[in-house]
């Protein structure tokens, strides 16, 4: 089908026509921050109680925030510290564009309204310019209290060179920095991950105290109003219950995420007529929903971009090491490549790799091979159980059937070395089927 100005058009009124049935939008948007928040009054409180101490004289240094995600930790904290603007200042800080901790640092000045450092400078200088853009701040706004949100704290932790222990131990320094010129620091670590704080030393967890509040997974009921008070301002038409009974019930099954349930609802609605949402339009919503993310990237590749993505999974099913030189994904690729094809050259494989890579299947990483120079290995991020099967089903099931064969060998080979030699004179291991069976030359 040719695209045109008249094609465009007429998509155009399509797409207008179906979101008619949608008033405002930006209600069904995950991000929007709501006007008031259902059913977090417990975890609301505990947040209060802690940041309200600093009246009676104690502030803690660091309140830690967890649960699964879509339980509204990001939500609440930011909703909370927005009410109590008369008597705070506070820095909202996503750590998840960072990949090391000194990434984290400048995403940090980034919030703050200060320019970022080279890394050559370092995370001292980093914690220094925090201390003074704080104190700005609070001077500006005549305010001595400041509160530091940290989202997607957990981010720390996966820097293999940096030291998430120094870096939280720097932060509690700069607050005992601000607490001598009358000033207060508290901050909010908010995580997925409930064991994040384990990974540091004993010094700074000691430091860092017991202040704790946990967010559970949404219950079905508590979806149910969300989507019930999101539902009356989003959309143009009085919503029927019975679709938001769905919508709540499927996501509090699932994961007690609420997020999930504001862009069921949201899907549903563009995949309506735009004049009346059904049931029809809620379970074609879950279908596109739970369309995997992979089996969208590999069905839709080329043939032999497929193919070097099972070589990959084939490499790490039967070897069990993850890591797979590119000579290695280059020969499994001949192996199992169609007679009806002609094989690509070798650069070309480099090229199909690095395609693979940007597509966030897999990662690399460059290893020396002594004499033989530099060369690449590439690792899958998921499982290859996961992906094998989008490559070809029934090429996958043969490479399943192998490993099995293969670790049959090894349990027989392991009782081989236990027995004495006169055990090959057993029918079974003189039997043709068995050496074809096993590749072997006795």
């Amino acid at each position: 089908m040719e695209l045109s100005k008249e094609k465009i058009i007429s998509l155009r009124e399509k797409v207008e026509r179906k979101n008619s049935i949608f008033k405002d939008k930006r209600y069904l948007d995950s991000l929007f921050l709501p006007s008031k928040i259902i059913g977090r009054e417990k975890q609301a409180e505990q947040l209060i109680q802690y940041i309200d101490s600093l009246k009676q004289g104690l502030l803690v240094p660091v309140i830690s925030v967890y649960g699964r995600s879509g339980a509204g930790k990001s939500t609440v904290v930011r909703f909370v510290c927005q009410n109590m603007s008369d008597v705070l200042s506070f820095s909202f800080v996503n750590l998840r564009k960072a990949k090391t901790v000194f990434g984290c640092s400048n995403l940090i000045l980034s919030e703050l309204g200060s320019e970022n450092l080279k890394s050559a400078q370092g995370l001292n200088k980093a914690i220094d310019c925090m201390e003074n853009k704080i104190e700005k701040i609070l001077a500006e706004e005549n305010k001595k209290f400041f509160v530091l949100i940290l989202d997607e704290y957990d981010v720390i932790f996966s820097d293999p060179r940096g030291r998430p222990s120094d870096f939280v131990y720097k932060l509690l320094t700069l607050e005992e920095n601000l607490r001598e010129k009358g000033l207060w620091l508290c901050i909010i670590t908010i995580s997925n991950n409930a064991l994040s704080e384990h990974d540091l030393d004993d010094r700074v967890k000691s430091r860092i105290g017991n202040s704790e509040i946990f967010f559970e997974p949404y219950r079905q009921e508590d979806v149910f109003n969300i989507l019930q008070d999101r539902a009356k301002k989003a959309f143009s038409v009085k919503m029927d219950t019975a679709i938001l009974k769905l919508c709540a019930k499927l996501s509090s099954d699932d994961h007690g995420d609420a997020r999930r349930a504001l862009d069921l609802l949201r899907i549903a609605g563009e995949l309506s007529d735009g004049k009346k949402l059904t049931l029809e339009d809620v379970d074609k919503a879950v279908e596109l929903l739970q369309k995997d993310r992979v089996a969208t990237i590999v069905t839709n590749s080329s043939y032999h971009m497929r193919l070097v993505v099972g070589s990959i999974c084939s490499l790490s099913l039967l070897s069990g090491n993850p890591w797979c030189a590119t000579s290695a994904i280059y020969k499994k690729y001949h192996t199992i490549i169609s007679k009806e094809f002609k094989p690509l050259s070798y650069r070309r494989i480099v090229d199909l790799l690095v395609e693979v890579e940007n597509s966030g299947l897999v990662v690399s990483r460059t290893i020396s091979r002594g004499r033989y120079g530099y060369g690449n290995e590439y690792k899958l991020k998921l499982s290859p159980s996961l992906i094998g099967p989008f490559v070809s089903e029934e090429w996958w099931n043969s490479v399943i059937e192998k490993k099995k064969q293969l670790d049959e060998l090894e349990d027989i080979k392991a009782e081989l070395k236990s027995r004495p030699r006169s055990l090959f004179s057993r029918p079974l291991f003189r039997s043709s089927n068995f050496l074809k069976k096993y590749n072997l030359d006795l």
